[in-house]
């Protein structure tokens, strides 16, 4: 069978040439707006681009030009085309992008590179598609039907367990995540979006919504503004936002110390990482009409589980992620009892299979490096993370970090399991006795060093993962 995720997209486009599907911010100046014809013109440039270097259908493309309208013209451009976009990773330097191209046989470039470059590039084969500019009218590309198993996107995982891993999302699983995505949460007419995850954008689209883009420059987080940002969310009338831990951490430090209400906020997703307990109830202060969820899942799989953030959970039981979604099976892979205050459960390797789960050519089920068990309900707990998900007496380091955050002012916490005891490090102003007075719910015999740090090592794209690893390594050499 064929198919192209696309070709909702352009549908929805061709329907409404007049609506505005995009609004971008140029650095808190004046917004930029993309009618459907706009984009329908920009993806038309692009296809032609393509088809002037003579790409076949099927061959990779990366997108090597900064995060802007431009980069998300050129991922619909060759999507359209039938040739696959390849995002890079995060800060990939110059080296590794080198070997990326190499390793997945990469035969086009979207970028505007230097000559030196552009030389070595065609002697090893590979085409320069350079992004053409302006805005004139061109014949409608019409979008290629190809395989459904044929990769649509290729991203990379966030690296929180080592290397990014390549992730091929085909036709078929794209279309899946974005009608598992639907089911869970359905469109409202005239919903104005605001989300931090590009790859968002893309299911926008295909739902025929407004996606207005956070004005981060290279949305990047480190770089948020608060200010900046409520300001365009009260500006644009933003009916719904996702983001990660940092991304809200941020945003509630700044409604707190001013004491902003943002009423008309209608849904607000938090995902990319374990969410400390504390947070939705704090930011239910401010998003005061708001039903915040938590959305649990990975670059491979998303969601895996959902949960609308209603009553309190106890944070020594675990991360509390909610409900498995319907159309994913879940098993845990090995049978280790842990306890969860008076209460013992199995836990183990999270491992899921489904409709929208990319899995390897040799996978049964998708390995997802998280820890978790299932209580009574048949509601998912994230226990730990694989390379430090030992358990100690009973015990994880996820309750453990679950609990600190939540009832200290650290910012970060990491316990690391060695073979009889934690360590636990953290970031922050508090008091090592504090610490240990919280830690009382546990047997102390768990605990052995607590110790501040200066700086917790978090991954490169959320910034909102601990990398145990890392870590490790860090304090083995001081």
């Amino acid at each position: 069978m064929t198919s192209n995720f696309y070709s909702a997209i352009h549908k929805n486009l061709s329907n409404n040439p007049n609506k505005e599907f995009l609004k971008w911010s140029n650095q808190g100046q004046s917004n930029s707006t993309f009618s459907g014809q706009v984009i329908l013109n920009k993806v038309a440039s692009v296809g032609n681009s393509l088809q002037q270097k003579n790409l076949k259908e099927e061959e990779k493309v990366v997108i090597g030009i900064p995060f802007s309208p431009d980069f998300i013209f050129a991922v619909l451009g060759v999507m359209a085309y039938g040739a696959i976009p390849v995002l890079p990773p995060v800060a990939g330097t110059r080296v590794s992008l080198l070997r990326l191209l190499h390793r997945e046989k990469i035969k086009g470039v979207y970028s505007n590179i230097p000559t030196g470059i552009r030389l070595l590039l065609v002697i090893f084969g590979i085409k320069i598609i350079c992004p053409v500019s302006g805005n004139k009218d061109l014949p409608n590309f019409q979008p290629r039907e190809v395989a459904q198993d044929q990769a649509a996107l290729i991203s990379f995982s966030s690296g929180s367990t080592g290397k990014p891993k390549a992730v091929y999302r085909t036709h078929k699983i794209l279309q899946s995540q974005h009608l598992a995505l639907k089911e869970s949460f359905p469109p409202v007419p005239n919903q104005n979006d605001f989300p931090l995850f590009p790859n968002i954008l893309l299911h926008n689209l295909a739902l025929g919504i407004t996606t207005i883009i956070p004005d981060i420059p290279k949305l990047d987080v480190r770089q948020l503004e608060p200010e900046r940002l409520l300001k365009q969310i009260l500006n644009e009338k933003v009916d719904s936002l996702t983001g990660n831990v940092f991304y809200f951490k941020k945003l509630l430090n700044y409604l707190q110390q001013n004491d902003v209400l943002l009423p008309d906020v209608k849904e607000l997703g938090i995902g990319g990482s374990p969410v400390p307990e504390y947070l939705p109830h704090l930011l239910k202060q401010y998003f005061i009409n708001a039903t915040i969820y938590l959305i649990y899942g990975s670059t491979q799989a998303e969601p895996i589980a959902i949960r609308e953030v209603k009553e309190r959970k106890e944070p020594a039981l675990g991360y509390f992620v909610g409900t498995i979604h319907p159309d994913i099976s879940l098993r845990l892979t090995s049978s280790e009892k842990i306890k969860a205050r008076s209460k013992i459960y199995s836990a183990g390797h999270i491992e899921v299979k489904g409709k929208h789960v990319v899995l390897q050519k040799d996978e049964e089920w998708l390995k997802t490096g998280d820890y978790g068990y299932l209580n009574e309900n048949g509601e998912l707990f994230l226990t730990g993370r694989q390379g430090n998900n030992t358990l100690i007496q009973g015990y994880s380091h996820y309750q453990i970090e679950n609990l600190l955050t939540t009832l200290t002012d650290a910012k970060q916490v990491a316990a690391i399991a060695n073979k009889d005891s934690f360590d636990i490090y953290y970031e922050g102003d508090v008091d090592p006795e504090k610490i240990r007075k919280i830690l009382e719910v546990f047997p102390q015999s768990v605990f052995n060093l607590i110790k501040p740090i200066e700086k917790m090592p978090m991954d490169n794209r959320h910034h909102s993962k601990i990398l145990y690893q890392k870590l490790c390594t860090q304090n083995l050499k001081m």
